[in-house]
């Protein structure tokens, strides 16, 4: 039996990375740390993995103010899904409260000045009310509320984080895609394309053989997302490149285990994000074609995700992204004083 989900002790073996794996392992706690409860009290936003009521991986952006996620204990937090109820993963957490059972959910945090990237993996349920000591108003009360039993928690390598996101850490001109327009057709459309070439990250939602949902942050250049539009037995496919990294394998070992992957892709400019979910495989970079692979530079391999359905979703997002641009702005100041001083 091997000591890790099958999934990632293929990828570790193929790879040969179950020593880096190993030390990535050891960074991982069954609670939440005290440096990752003062982390998560300063997020405006997070992204949520979870599972929809087809059993297919999905995932949301969610935005609030500073402590909107509320820590009980190191094992227990709890958080409003606001204006949501409409969306795939909402729709599986009631259905598993329906049957009396918890939904395995994933949240990452970011803060993309510092690098910093906290997961957060465990079971969810949703509240039938929020609890009466939280001192929330009547509309606050009247959201949907999630009480999340943490399993793990761990902060991942911040070397692979992009500082600059157009709208998130920087002011940008409004993008001008209408959701509407891109989530009209359940395919690949020729809309869909052109808004996913012109981002820079997204999120990777997976789910394991055993039922955890995971989720990992992906970025590169403009155009690092490569899709392929419809064909008559195809919705269309999305492509994600793959590049070295701390070798744990978590997303890939998930995918090879089960075949379900979502992709959340923000535009904070445009304040939308798609969540792009359907089947998935892991493929070798020598298996795709000469044009594919020099559009990947570097890539070690790729997930290739066969869309089954496309979700969109809006809102104003603007006092957590100018908060997020804040806090931005004052950690570069920080850090250029603290470099002027040191030198």
């Amino acid at each position: 039996m091997p000591p890790h989900p099958s999934g990632q002790h293929e990828a570790r073996t193929r790879w040969s990375t179950h020593e880096s794996g190993a030390a990535f392992d050891r960074k991982k706690f069954p609670y939440l740390t005290e440096q990752a409860q003062a982390f998560i009290a300063q997020q405006a936003l997070c992204v949520i993995a979870g599972v929809g009521p087809q059993s297919d991986a999905c995932g949301l952006l969610v935005m609030g103010y500073p402590g909107f996620v509320h820590i009980v204990d190191k094992q227990t937090c709890l958080f409003p899904l606001v204006g949501m109820g409409a969306s795939q993963l909402v729709h599986g957490l009631y259905q598993t409260r329906l049957r009396g059972c918890l939904s395995p959910v994933a949240i990452c945090f970011m803060f993309h000045a510092s690098r910093q990237r906290l997961c957060v993996q465990g079971a969810a349920e949703m509240l039938a009310a929020p609890p009466s000591d939280l001192g929330l108003s009547s509309t606050q009360r009247d959201e949907i509320w999630i009480r999340l039993h943490v399993s793990q928690s761990f902060f991942h390598c911040p070397k692979y984080i992009r500082t600059h996101i157009d709208g998130l850490t920087a002011c940008s001109s409004p993008s001008m895609w209408r959701l509407e327009d891109l989530v009209r057709h359940q395919y690949v459309s020729a809309s869909v394309c052109a808004f996913l070439e012109q981002q820079r990250l997204c999120f990777l939602c997976t789910l394991s053989q055993s039922g955890q949902s995971a989720i990992n942050h992906r970025g590169g250049k403009k155009g690092f997302l490569l899709t392929r539009t419809p064909s008559l037995f195809s919705r269309g496919e999305v492509l994600l490149p793959d590049y070295e990294g701390n070798g744990a394998f978590e997303a890939i070992g998930n995918v090879l285990e089960t075949g379900r992957a979502a992709l959340v892709v923000p535009d904070y400019s445009a304040q939308i994000a798609l969540c792009i979910s359907g089947r998935a495989q892991v493929v070798e970079m020598r298996n795709l074609s000469s044009s594919v692979q020099q559009r990947c530079p570097g890539a070690k391999r790729a997930i290739r995700l066969k869309v089954r359905q496309i979700e969109g979703q809006a809102g104003d997002w603007s006092a957590s992204l100018a908060y997020e641009r804040e806090r931005t702005r004052l950690y570069q100041l920080s850090s250029t004083y603290t470099h002027v001083c040191l030198n």
